[in-house]
């Protein structure tokens, strides 16, 4: 399984519409842009936060991927 596999992409377009996709996605290897680590609990918080951001940049994409903390040995 690659890592676009299971990713989550967020999209709002200039008319404010929001789609959510989910994986897996074509390689892509044009993609303009950078990365962000937010903390979530749930899937569903993840989309709400990444709707959250794309309301403040106005449109654009977004692709979600879950990522693992290390365990602190407590």
């Amino acid at each position: 399984m690659h890592f676009g596999a299971t990713g989550v992409r967020v999209h709002k377009s200039a008319g404010g519409k929001v789609t959510v996709t989910d994986g897996p996605f074509a390689e892509t290897k044009e993609v303009i842009g950078g990365y962000a680590l937010l903390k979530a609990a749930t899937k569903d918080e993840a989309l709400e936060l990444t709707r959250r951001f794309l309301n403040e940049v106005g449109q654009g994409t977004c692709e979600i991927y879950q990522l693992y903390e290390m365990p602190t040995g407590e």
